[in-house]
């Protein structure tokens, strides 16, 4: 549940076990969390940079209390997302005011098959990471299956090749867009819903498609800008980032859920999201959220949602575990 201040899980789990008692050592901490001692100390180092943990004399930890810790760090974030905000206007005017011309800095593309070219080109040169903003409407519908989305989805080829992705999907989701995403998730893309400015495609930080929401209009011919200029695209990434830093982790299923909307129930428990925001994000209304709540509740044999959050922790640290162990 604490991914959003940017604690793995495994810190996370170190955090649940050391937080209802008084001190405790790396030892005693690997022991009961069955974490590695070398990893116990990166995750206590972790801790101790955002202030929730403490060492003490004699080798001691001692958990912080978390809600003032949570409360400084959404202020710092909020102020943050408030200046990538007024980048991003300020990088809207310089678009805008280079709409028409076709330099190599900025070069504007229309029609649906010339994106749809551009997009698998651009996406088949990346070399490091891809970073996405994605929120409807789509230029392109794709079947919600592995076959499809190998055949369609050049963003699944890039994980073919082992390139990291990382994507923040708008809250918000069909039946089908929300299957895809947790199949992106499960093949390894690095996941997250937050409220997105805009459509953004980045490749190894060095370039940037923008498509215009505006030519999405009926009768409107689509158009995507292809941004080289260094500061434009710097001023992009550090959006990206911003908004990357306060969005929801989505996780691929720690429990053999096979319902995509449960996967995401799971995500969104998982980082500590209310019911109303949870039911925002699966199109669904809360008294569905507290049904699923209650189902998963009994399923894990919890009666408390402090309970249902450290077996959640557990689970996914057995997923982890167990897909490192297979490579």
């Amino acid at each position: 549940m604490l991914q959003p201040l940017g604690i793995s899980a495994e810190a996370e789990a170190v955090y649940v076990v050391l937080a209802p008692i008084q001190a405790a050592t790396t030892t005693q901490l690997a022991d009961l969390t069955s974490i590695a001692i070398d990893q116990v100390e990166l995750c206590l180092d972790s801790l101790r940079r955002l202030g929730l943990a403490t060492e003490l004399s004699g080798g001691l930890w001692q958990a912080l209390p978390l809600p003032e810790v949570v409360k400084a760090l959404r202020a710092q974030r909020l102020s943050e997302l408030e200046m990538a905000s007024v980048a991003a206007e300020s990088l809207h005017s310089h678009l805008l005011a280079a709409s028409q011309t076709q330099s190599d800095d900025i070069k504007i593309l229309v029609g649906r098959e010339a994106i749809i070219s551009a997009n698998r080109e651009i996406c088949a040169s990346a070399q490091k990471e891809i970073c996405v903003f994605d929120k409807p409407p789509y230029v392109e519908s794709r079947p919600p299956t592995e076959e499809g989305l190998s055949e369609e989805a050049p963003e699944w080829d890039v994980l073919e090749r082992g390139t990291r992705l990382r994507c923040i999907y708008h809250p918000g989701f069909d039946a089908d867009r929300l299957k895809e995403l947790m199949l992106f998730a499960d093949k390894g893309e690095d996941s997250r819903t937050a409220p997105v400015p805009m459509k953004l495609i980045m490749v190894d930080a060095h370039l940037a498609m923008i498509p215009s929401m505006r030519s999405y209009l009926p009768g409107h011919e689509l158009r995507m800008s292809i941004v080289r200029h260094p500061l434009l695209v710097e001023a992009l990434q550090w959006l990206f980032e911003a908004v990357w830093d306060t969005a929801i982790p989505i996780v691929a299923a720690a429990l053999t859920e096979t319902d995509p909307r449960r996967q995401m129930l799971v995500s969104l428990l998982m980082t500590g999201s209310t019911d109303n925001a949870i039911a925002s994000n699966l199109g669904i209304n809360v008294r569905s959220v507290r049904r699923w709540i209650s189902e998963l509740m009994d399923e894990l044999g919890v009666t408390t949602r402090l309970q249902l959050g450290a077996a959640l922790v557990r689970a996914e640290h057995v997923r982890t575990s167990t897909s490192l162990a297979s490579r």
